[in-house]
């Protein structure tokens, strides 16, 4: 077989046949990736390399509008960072330019009934990773894997069983997200949690398969998928003045905002695990760590939280992880994402020119560090909204932000 197996029980990827044409390029682009063979853990980077556009995510924007028109529902989405970087590129604006604002706007045209930015569920997911993280060097269990990705997930659990005990057990952002939206935000509004449905807007086909495991969040559509709904509502995207998401579940803190770029987790953990160890806010440089930026696969520093020094590593592509593996026991921290420059790399993103993909990848990833730069909070701890979840919801009614990861 000369392409990749797309099995009809596949929750992210389809195949449209008839476009096909049998070039091999999907097959070459998993094997570099993940360095299997027609296993799919849906990083969908064969979307974006395949010539014909034979290869797309798998629909469920139809289902959305069916819920958006049906007056018996709120419909809620929460969007991804890496959505708002790469949304212009599909209405005629410069690759990476930052459109949050319109975003939030076509979202309300749409008719969704609330709009909620994840990297609120992102600082929730840096609260509980930088505790973990503590108590596993503390009790010298480490190294510590990130679990935000799931296809890097998955991939683990099915060929590296051994290792899942290094698996943080927080839930993703997204994950976070939905739980918090059927218990905080519908016991806040007074609403019974069966007539809420949430969708997550992402730059991620794998969150689909995600989804399955985390029934809080009820759909996952993608930004190409977000792009179809406005043009065929007849959206005029470039016109639409600018709205915030709304308050509650609203914006998240700079470190959740760089959840989608590779280094990103793994930045956020350090300024507010800082914090925790020191009771004091991290040095400039954690504000800016250029050894861990950047789309190299491998990229490793030392850092130093004042107690103790850490070893850590940010890989970029599962197949970069098969590479190091004989080397993990290094580490005391490692950010692993599946696609090339972390989130906004996805395989749900815009088509674009396939032989300016890196050129693209990085103007996404400088433009989430500046409005990272230009916001006044950037940790998580200090996010308003994350303080008042805990102390009005979280703690009190002992809402579960972890999970036990299976073999």
């Amino acid at each position: 077989m000369n392409r990749v197996e797309v099995k009809e029980s596949n929750v992210c990827l389809k195949r449209i046949e008839e476009k096909c044409i049998n070039c091999g390029i999907c097959l070459k682009t998993c094997k570099s990736t993940n360095n299997i063979e027609n296993d799919c853990i849906n990083c969908g980077q064969c979307i974006l390399s395949c010539p014909t556009g034979a290869l797309i995510p798998k629909y469920d924007y139809r289902q959305v509008l069916n819920y958006i028109n049906d007056t018996n529902f709120i419909v809620v989405v929460f969007v991804a960072p890496a959505v708002r970087v790469a949304i212009g590129d599909a209405f005629g604006y410069e690759p990476g330019e930052f459109l949050e604002g319109k975003l939030v706007s076509a979202l309300k045209k749409i008719g969704f009934d609330f709009v909620f930015d994840t990297t609120f569920g992102a600082d929730l997911t840096i609260m509980e990773e930088s505790h973990e993280l503590i108590d596993r060097i503390k009790n010298k269990q480490t190294p510590m894997f990130t679990s935000c990705c799931p296809s890097w997930v998955l991939y683990l659990k099915k060929y590296h069983p051994d290792l899942i005990k290094n698996l943080s057990s927080c839930k993703s952002p997204i994950a976070m997200q939905g739980t918090m939206i059927k218990s905080y935000f519908a016991d806040m509004y007074n609403i019974n949690k069966e007539k809420i449905i949430s969708v997550s807007l992402t730059p991620c086909i794998s969150k689909k398969y995600e989804r399955t495991l985390y029934p809080d969040t009820d759909i996952v559509i993608t930004t190409s998928e977000l792009i179809l709904m406005v043009k065929e509502l007849g959206i005029d995207f470039k016109n639409l003045e600018n709205s915030e998401f709304d308050k509650l579940l609203g914006k998240g803190s700079g470190g959740g905002l760089i959840f989608g770029v590779s280094g990103g987790v793994m930045e956020s953990t350090l300024r507010t695990a800082y914090y925790m160890i020191n009771k004091e806010k991290a040095p400039d440089n954690f504000y800016n760590l250029q050894e861990i930026r950047g789309e190299k696969d491998i990229k490793e520093a030392i850092v130093d939280m004042k107690e103790f020094k850490l070893k850590i590593g940010v890989f970029s592509k599962v197949s970069t992880v098969e590479k190091y593996l004989s080397r993990i026991k290094e580490y005391d921290f490692i950010e692993v994402m599946s696609c090339p420059g972390g989130c906004i790399g996805g395989g749900g993103q815009p088509l674009v020119a396939i032989n300016n993909l890196t050129n693209i990848r990085e103007k996404r990833i400088n433009s989430i560090y500046n409005d990272d730069r230009g916001l006044k909070i950037k940790e998580s701890y200090m996010n308003p909204e994350i303080r008042d979840a805990y102390d009005c919801y979280i703690n009190k009614k002992n809402v579960e932000l972890h999970t036990n990861h299976k073999n």
